[in-house]
């Protein structure tokens, strides 16, 4: 899936998808030859949790924390 796709079906801005991807929040993959960003319904799918998390005020180090299964939701 290409990033206008991403940005069309979770609502969050190809800026914020980058930066989530610099933060280490999504990994795409590349496209062999061009280079281009490739996202998985799995990065669509975290891009979603991250939205929400965030509507929730929840830091960036938390959503971190809680994807690497050192901080869960009831903590």
């Amino acid at each position: 899936m290409k990033i206008n796709e991403v940005e069309a079906a979770v609502g969050v801005t190809k800026k914020n998808i980058r930066f989530y991807e610099e933060e280490g929040l999504i990994a795409p993959g590349r496209e062999p030859g061009n280079g281009y960003r490739s996202y998985s319904q799995q990065d669509v799918d975290t891009l979603r949790r991250i939205k929400l998390l965030r509507k929730l005020d929840v830091p960036l180090e938390e959503i971190r924390r809680l994807q690497h299964g050192s901080l869960t939701l009831d903590d």
